[in-house]
């Protein structure tokens, strides 16, 4: 009966358009109490079958409707996308930033939206690995720093060994990443392997992590993934019901 359990339990998140079921649900179609199903859910996850969430199962796949991003948009066809979401996005953010601190800012548009919403007062220096974010925060009167390395023209990032160095010597008391994908299984994730390293390290060097996104980058995923469900707080405009589960917390502009 457990095996037969099993299979249909499958079937059912194959069949799910979110890839979730949950406790509830699955234990008002078999009849059977949750506890019974919860020991089921956990067998099957220690088979490799399911992903254990807060209150239910998601599928181990890709499965689903997801798009998959494979090479970087150029910088200003994303800085001029979705600009008023980004907006509320970035002054929600805003309201992390601490008195007397040092900031890591990513190379991200959505990041950058937050430059012009920062007080001048704080007395908060910042760090970028994007020369672009750098002559923004110079042109509003906020010290900040850049790291070396390799240009990428396309992300206006710098990359490579010699920014890993540089971002080794920091000790952030607060990071903000943008991401070019959220997904179930995926996480975040961004294209470019080496950019993947960099927000990684950085990441590593934060006491805080805060990822800003807006909602068309749910169901996307990249090549590489440089952050889980677990540490950072994501900022977002709004989130799909599915996400709330397994992101850890999460932060919306529309409550």
């Amino acid at each position: 009966m457990d095996d037969r359990r099993d299979e249909e339990i499958l079937k059912i998140l194959d069949h799910s358009k979110s890839e979730y079921v949950s406790v509830e649900a699955l234990a008002k179609h078999f009849n059977i109490s949750e506890s019974t199903i919860r020991r089921e859910l956990k067998r099957l996850s220690e088979r490799h079958k399911v992903l254990r969430v807060h209150g239910g199962a998601k599928a181990i796949n890709f499965s689903g409707t997801y798009t998959f991003e494979r090479i970087d948009k150029e910088y200003m066809e994303r800085e001029n996308s979705e600009v008023e979401l980004k907006k509320e996005v970035a002054k929600l953010a805003v309201s992390h930033l601490k008195s007397s601190s040092i900031v890591y800012m990513d190379a991200s548009t959505t990041v950058a939206s937050m430059i012009s919403f920062i007080p001048k007062d704080k007395n908060i220096k910042f760090v970028t690995n994007s020369p672009t974010l750098a002559k923004k925060l110079t042109e509003n009167k906020l010290p900040c720093y850049v790291t070396c390395g390799e240009w990428k023209l396309t992300t206006n990032a710098l990359i490579g060994p010699y920014a890993l160095e540089f971002l080794d010597k920091f000790n952030f008391s607060t990071g903000f990443f943008g991401t070019n994908g959220i997904h179930s299984q995926a996480k975040f994730t961004t294209p470019d392997p080496e950019e993947c390293a960099i927000k990684m390290k950085a990441i590593s060097r934060c006491y805080d992590v805060f990822i800003l996104a807006t909602s068309s980058k749910l169901d996307n995923i990249a090549s590489c993934t440089f952050a889980d469900f677990v540490r950072p707080t994501l900022i977002i405009d709004k989130i799909d019901e599915k996400y709330h589960s397994i992101i850890k917390n999460v932060e919306t502009v529309s409550k």
